[in-house]
């Protein structure tokens, strides 16, 4: 994991994720090809070229930036890769090409439906983050060198023209830096979720299961910065001994459970009220 949270394929790469992770290099690598069939290299090379097709349909970029932006150690590599795994060069893959106002670079974002966006948005308001701002249906976050790597902001709000998606628009100086932005937004804003199972097993407790059918698609938002030991779908926040103990059956939602659980304590008291 690198000074902009992005993480490389190189050996080094592997070791540092290992270590961050807190288990052994090989461990590591046996859980890769259990679970995902591939070794971390090469999952993390699957993670660059998809950018760098995103960026080829979806941008105006040179060829050169997007070899930069998807995290390619040069455009010689880049070329190879496209060649070996497609057979033509990434050139060749362009669909249209358009303008980008004012440096602006703008890619599609994807998620699992349902995703509850007004209720993130207030979730990220809330918290007042000074580099972070919240202004009608759109969030952005102003870059910072000393934490991403490169100057200028991110802004993303809903597609309008397509579900499951929303539209971010990047300013930034320093292409390289990308990749560790885009990650970390989707951390902030948690497109990983699988609402479906997340909904499927909190509502098996019976104190959640009406909160999770009235407000489908909650997601608790991530930190910028995150080195956090456990995963923040896992992660709790309180220090209630009677809650910690319940929220083990919550397990490997209780993040999400814990957001649930508020969401039925103001329901039993309007209830109460």
């Amino acid at each position: 994991v690198d000074a902009t949270g992005h993480w490389g394929a190189g050996a080094g790469d592997v070791d540092a994720l290992a270590a961050r992770l807190g288990v052994g290099e090989r461990q590591l690598r046996r859980l890769f090809r259990q679970h995902l069939g591939a070794a971390p290299v090469s999952v993390a090379q699957t993670r660059r070229v998809l950018l760098a097709k995103q960026l080829i349909h979806e941008t105006g970029l040179s060829m050169a930036e997007i070899a930069l932006a998807s995290g390619f150690g040069s455009v010689r590599r880049f070329n190879e890769t496209f060649q070996g795994l497609y057979g033509r060069p990434p050139s060749a893959l362009r669909r249209r090409r358009t303008g980008e106002a004012g440096g602006t670079i703008r890619l599609g974002l994807s998620y699992r439906a349902p995703y509850d966006w007004p209720a993130m948005l207030a979730s990220l308001a809330a918290r007042s983050a000074t580099p972070e701002t919240v202004s009608g249906d759109v969030w952005t976050r102003t870059l910072a060198p000393q934490v991403d790597g490169a100057r200028g902001r991110i802004s993303v709000r809903p597609d309008a023209g397509a579900s499951e998606r929303l539209t971010a628009e990047v300013e930034i100086d320093a292409l390289c830096a990308l990749p560790g932005v885009l990650a970390r937004t989707r951390r902030v804003l948690d497109l990983a979720a699988d609402p479906v199972a997340i909904a499927r097993d909190l509502s098996t407790d019976p104190v959640l299961a009406e909160a999770v059918a009235a407000h489908p698609g909650r997601r608790p938002p991530g930190e910028w910065s995150d080195a956090g030991d456990d995963p923040p779908s896992d992660r709790l926040t309180t220090d209630d001994p009677m809650l910690r103990a319940r929220a083990e059956r919550w397990r490997p939602w209780r993040a999400y459970g814990a957001l649930y659980w508020t969401l039925a304590k103001e329901t039993l008291n309007a209830q109460a009220a």
